[in-house]
């Protein structure tokens, strides 16, 4: 008798097991099923907005489905992230994930929520290649030139940031520790001042982007020192990288992905990773972005979660070092 009671048991939970198991590939197989809001944490009209948009509209065009950008803007992105965590794992609320998920815990005492553990990261969808930019009237002309005179002048370079703590004002904190150099970073809220004050000379150098600074560029305005990624771009080909001036290996590239709440089914994230590769890949999508300096990327979910979980240690380093306190 306890023999058959055993056998029944085993019988019962195959029978849960299975269906559940049988349930995630067919759901994961199916998606989308409904219509899929992808949050963007920023304003409309940022860079952010557009590669969300194109996006969306390929991912219509592959499924056959509905797909669409919202906003929910706040907190350095912290507020889209936030609302994404809390949303159900079905697939069909995901988030335009960038660098500020592996900085604002390091900066912020309670977010509320774990970028790291809270949120499932699918696939990397872009890196850009920004340009760093100076004053027609600053001495360097490039990044050889930029680190020497920063070398014989310190504290002395006027560097303009988008914000205090963002991943360009680190990286360029972490390229001047790796050079052994200093210089006085003035910040502002959002790009379109830091622009303005390198136009004016009110500031030295800063970071854009090419789309953005093209224009300037052309009249005259601004000069540029060098790209921060690691590889050329296409779009500006005979600009050097600031690395190959500097530290070899070095780069400041945003990105740009795409994640969901943590406990989606592993069979859904790999369906919603197959269609945003499938998207990465376009070259129609490719060829739109490649004016900004973009390089699309397409990557497999372990590889997304590493490049942040490396993200994440290395700005964690860079806070320590710095002695950056967290805020309330």
């Amino acid at each position: 008798m306890r023999q058959t009671r055993i056998l029944l048991f085993c019988t019962l939970a195959s029978a849960v097991v299975l269906p559940n198991n049988a349930l995630a590939q067919q759901a994961g197989s199916a998606w989308p099923t409904k219509l899929v809001t992808i949050i963007n944490p920023f304003t409309p009209g940022a860079v952010t907005d557009i590669e969300a948009r194109l996006y969306a509209q390929k991912l219509n065009e592959n499924t056959g489905q509905n797909f669409v950008v919202d906003y929910k803007p706040g907190a350095g992105a912290m507020v889209g992230a936030g609302y994404v965590v809390k949303s159900p794992a079905d697939g069909n609320t995901l988030l335009v994930a960038t660098s500020g998920l592996t900085i604002a815990p390091l900066v912020f005492k309670d977010l509320g929520f774990d970028p790291l553990k809270d949120l499932a990261y699918v696939s990397m969808m872009s890196k850009r290649a920004p340009p760093l930019l100076a004053n027609p009237k600053f001495p360097p002309s490039n990044g050889a030139e930029y680190i020497a005179y920063a070398k014989a002048n310190p504290g002395k370079i006027n560097f303009g940031t988008s914000g205090v703590t963002g991943a360009g004002h680190l990286s360029m904190q972490l390229l001047h520790q790796l050079t052994n150099t200093k210089v006085t970073f003035i910040h502002y809220k959002g790009g379109a001042p830091t622009v303005a004050a390198v136009i004016s000379g009110e500031v030295d150098v800063i970071i854009s982007s090419v789309i953005s600074s093209r224009g300037n560029v052309k009249a005259g305005k601004v000069k540029i020192l060098g790209v921060m990624s690691a590889q050329r771009t296409p779009a500006l080909p005979n600009v050097p990288t600031i690395a190959e001036y500097t530290v070899p290996g070095w780069e400041y590239a945003p990105w740009l992905g795409i994640a969901a709440p943590a406990n989606t089914p592993a069979a859904l994230l790999n369906r919603i990773n197959a269609e945003l590769v499938k998207v990465a890949k376009d070259p129609v999508l490719a060829e739109k972005l490649a004016d900004d300096a973009t390089f699309m990327v397409g990557s497999t979910r372990q590889e997304f979660t590493q490049f942040v979980t490396g993200e994440s240690a290395r700005w964690a380093k860079l806070v320590r070092d710095l002695g950056i306190k967290l805020e309330s």
